[in-house]
């Protein structure tokens, strides 16, 4: 999965760096994020499932605080420290600089606030999507499991989505089409991606299925990697409809290939792939960074950047990653063991909901 995720960012500061040609990089990146989330965070809770039969609400939120939480509260603090010190990119003088740290933290980036925030934290909007899909998956998939209607949840989860992502964007287009960096945000346009995810998941032993042959596999890892390849490139992906209705379900296909093909594999990556995982491994930071860096180094702006400016912001993106990988990263995952010590896995004798059908496998990947 981290070469997955290492080609996910890849693509995402590749978009930052060269917008002029890679349009659609970022969102094709994020949109393989999602799709992977949907499927690891289903699987985090299926196996919850399995072992305790319930769902373990409060230890689910606490690991994701840990994973999370340390290197966001870096990236906010440096942000304040900086802007509050220097102005470099006019925050403090515009009084948005608790506004941005609060929209933050509280993961709120996706949303239409009542006060301006910086552009310093536009990429967490897909941070607080993802945060947002947690609060509202757990219960839905409990409530799905119960009554073994895991197909129906699916159905009317993107149902909703593509509904609601429809309504948006036409409102866009018909009375505000200046407003499509705000729809473009918005947690119901690329929710599809986290249900697709989510259902690759629950049903991985039929999709699995699907790719048992060998020149099958490589037929769909080089026809989606062709794909998502292509779409790296399509014009305006962030304002287009076209993009919305037919590139990003395209992308959010692509994806979940790619996802199956990964969690299906047995035998251990080729080592040409050693620099995709290890950039995979930093992938949280860099994503979180990188936009940063470059307004930073551009004097606060993303548009025409010159080489030189274009390559060290994914540079120093790289250096950070790495220290924050092994530094407030490492603190998360000190605390998370030490959590774990404290209450320690034990399967209780009864449970809550019952064992899941033969549709579904919840072992761990």
């Amino acid at each position: 999965m981290d070469v997955l995720r290492g080609a996910a960012v890849g693509a995402v500061l590749l978009g930052h760096s060269w917008p002029g040609i890679f349009q659609g990089a970022g969102i094709i990146g994020v949109i393989a994020f999602f799709v992977l989330s949907g499927y690891l965070i289903t699987n985090v809770l299926l196996r919850d499932v399995e072992r305790h039969r319930k769902i373990r609400y409060g230890r689910f939120y606490a690991h994701r605080a840990f994973r999370l939480v340390p290197a966001l509260i870096s990236l906010l603090g440096v942000y304040a420290v900086v802007e509050l010190a220097t102005d470099v990119l006019g925050d403090r003088s515009k009084g948005i600089v608790g506004y941005t740290v609060l929209a933050g933290l509280g993961y709120l980036k996706d949303l239409p606030l009542p006060f301006d925030v910086s552009m310093a934290i536009g990429p967490l909007w897909t941070l607080a999507v993802e945060e947002q899909f947690y609060l509202i998956w757990p219960a839905l998939l409990v409530l799905a499991l119960r009554r073994n209607r895991q197909g129906r949840l699916i159905v009317w989860s993107a149902a909703v989505a593509l509904s609601l992502m429809t309504a948006s964007v036409l409102a866009m287009e018909i009375m505000a089409p200046q407003l499509h960096s705000l729809v473009y945000a918005l947690p119901t346009t690329w929710g599809l991606g986290l249900i697709l995810g989510s259902a690759l998941r629950l049903y991985r032993v039929r999709v699995f299925g699907w790719f048992a042959g060998r020149r099958l596999r490589l037929a769909a890892l080089l026809g989606s990697s062709a794909l998502l390849v292509a779409l790296a490139f399509f014009p305006k992906a962030n304002e287009t409809p076209a993009f919305f209705f037919i590139g990003g379900p395209l992308a959010m296909a692509a994806a979940a290939v790619l996802v199956a093909l990964a969690a299906s594999r047995t035998r251990a990556m080729p080592t040409w792939t050693r620099p995709l995982q290890l950039l995979g491994t930093v992938s949280y930071a860099a994503y979180l960074w990188n936009y940063l860096v470059i307004l930073w180094l551009n004097g606060g702006s993303t548009a025409d950047l010159p080489p030189l400016v274009a390559v060290s912001a994914i540079v120093v993106t790289l250096v950070i990653a790495v220290i924050s990988w092994h530094t407030v990263e490492r603190l998360g995952r000190i605390a998370r063991h030490r959590f774990d010590q404290r209450y320690p896995d034990q399967r209780p004798a009864a449970g809550v909901v019952p064992p899941p059908g033969p549709r579904q496998e919840v072992s761990a990947d």
